[in-house]
């Protein structure tokens, strides 16, 4: 009994650590700490309650996180045209730009999964993207859109001064050729999405009809899209 006193009150000076670590890297203090908890539950950890996870949060943080970046690339790049502005901020808002950054916090060792066989289900890069979304949106309800926005400029700095030009959208480009070419327009197919919840794979057809086909995966239908998109432009 004593060692497992002992191994529970170590295991939660660690977990006491590891949030404070967690925040001093946001440099935010939550006022209501059941916003952090829920942004750091993946809905594994309590399948038979769907509303004590991330998820509803991730909605709201994908808008307030929209919002921010479209307002930062805006003032920042005041010379561009919605065009350019439309390719960076896809760009700053995609699954890889939100992966890097959940990494760069180390997020990974925050959220909360199920157990199986006495292992924590492994945390995969699309659930790092979705908890840092719901992170977004929990400090937005903890505090205001002022605060939030402060902490996503300083978070997203980095990737935003490495946008030293609109970077190129393999969809837009693609669509821009055909239009060039008098082709069909692409149009992409959703095939099949396999592998557990947590952990889905997505295939993706894209077809320029009467021209050319190919095939793409991804972590998410987006990132399959693109990737379909990246495979027609190296057989063009």
């Amino acid at each position: 009994l004593y060692i497992v006193c002992f191994h529970m009150r170590n295991e939660e000076e660690n977990n006491k650590s590891s949030i404070r670590n967690f925040l001093s890297k946001i440099n935010y203090k939550f006022k209501n700490h059941n916003y952090l908890d829920l942004a750091i539950t993946h809905s594994s950890f309590n399948e038979k309650k769907n509303y004590t996870n991330y998820e509803r949060l991730e909605f709201l943080g994908d808008r307030v996180l929209g919002l921010v970046i479209a307002e930062l690339v805006f003032k920042k790049h005041y010379k561009e045209k919605e065009g350019e502005l439309s390719k960076r901020f896809s760009d700053l808002v995609s699954k890889k730009t939100l992966i890097k950054i959940a990494k760069r916090i180390d997020l990974e060792v925050m959220i909360r999964t199920s157990r199986e066989y006495g292992y924590k289900i492994k945390v995969t890069e699309s659930m790092l993207a979705d908890s840092l979304e719901a992170l977004i949106g929990a400090i937005f309800l903890d505090s205001d859109f002022i605060m939030v926005k402060d902490i996503v400029q300083k978070l997203w700095k980095e990737v935003i001064n490495e946008q030293t030009t609109p970077p190129d959208n393999p969809k837009s480009y693609l669509q821009e050729w055909c239009l060039k070419k008098k082709k069909n327009l692409p149009n992409y197919t959703l095939l099949e999405k396999k592998g557990p919840d947590h952990e889905p794979v997505f295939i993706v057809e894209l077809k320029i009809e009467k021209f050319m086909q190919t095939k793409a995966t991804g972590l998410t239908k987006q990132e399959a899209e693109i990737n379909a998109a990246k495979e027609m432009i190296l057989k063009l």
